[in-house]
């Protein structure tokens, strides 16, 4: 009798879009489940409850989880600093691989899975992620002396 090969999960996170958060999950290559958050300012700070949300509608404990893929950028700045410091915590805490990936050529989230998972076998256990913010940061009016 052969074993049959479990695969493996991934939670998908991408806080590079303005307004908008999204958390997906995938088994194998596909994304089986999604969870879309819009909103005028702080969606990231659903972060956390979205991931739990959808973890638990699919019957999922985070010690499930195989690896995180994180959109580290471009984006804004604080939206990017929640995401990867989330994943970074995560991929800690689990111990599993995290693995950041550019966006700055823009492309679909279906891509960006592709290259995620792609990309994600080459993450190992306790390297961790930094934003790409393909500019200085904006995040105060400039003091005028």
């Amino acid at each position: 009798m052969k074993k049959k090969k479990l695969k493996s999960i991934f939670l998908f996170i991408n806080a590079s879009k303005p307004r908008q958060l999204d958390v997906f999950l995938i088994k194998g290559n596909k994304v089986f489940a999604r969870n879309i958050v819009r909103g005028n300012f702080k969606v990231t700070e659903n972060l956390l409850n979205s991931i739990n949300k959808i973890l638990n509608k699919n019957k999922l404990k985070f010690k499930q989880l195989n690896g995180i893929i994180n959109i580290i950028g471009p984006g804004p700045f604080t939206s990017l600093r929640i995401g990867v410091a989330v994943a970074n915590t995560l991929a800690f805490a689990l111990k599993i691989p995290v693995k950041g990936i550019s966006n700055k050529d823009n492309i679909s989230d279906s891509q960006l899975i592709k290259k995620g998972i792609k990309e994600i076998s080459k993450a190992r256990v306790g390297n961790y992620i930094q934003p790409f913010y393909n500019q200085e940061p904006n995040i105060t009016l400039a003091k005028k002396y």
